[in-house]
């Protein structure tokens, strides 16, 4: 099994990140990670600082699961980007994080999300950075 991991150096990011590492975990899959990354400069994504891409890192190596970093193509929306990696990798599951909004914006879902959501391929696991993430620091399960 494959997971994709839509990823982004924020809160909804990293508690999406613990919870595909955890999950992972559990199910013995391979992690493909997309750099979810949604502040654009002349066009071109900005890349993950090298203390984000070690965090990124030290999660998924502590947790024991396998993962790379998935080839993008440039000029893609960042939605565009996780669902071409689900139906390139022929994954079961994507992650997401989301943004906790206030009561008035609960109805508004951001583009990247709703997106995602609705074109995914995939089941799609939608992590609110509030939400307690499992803790990787228990024993690895028997394989």
């Amino acid at each position: 099994m494959t997971i994709c991991l839509a990823y982004a150096p924020t809160e909804p990011g990293r508690a999406a990140l613990r919870h595909c590492a955890a999950e992972a975990r559990a199910t013995a899959s391979e992690v493909v990670v997309v750099n979810a990354t949604r502040e654009w400069r002349d066009s071109i994504p900005v890349e993950l600082t090298h203390e984000e891409a070690a965090h990124l890192t030290e999660v998924m190596t502590d947790a024991g699961v396998p993962w790379r970093w998935a080839q993008q193509t440039d000029g893609v929306t960042g939605a565009d980007a996780i669902i071409g990696v689900a139906e390139d990798e022929d994954v079961s599951l994507v992650v997401i994080g989301i943004t906790d909004r206030s009561h008035v914006e609960k109805r508004i879902v951001s583009d990247t999300t709703k997106q995602v959501l609705l074109d995914a391929p995939c089941a799609v696991l939608a992590v609110r950075a509030d939400h307690a993430a499992p803790d990787l620091r228990q024993s690895h399960p028997a394989r």
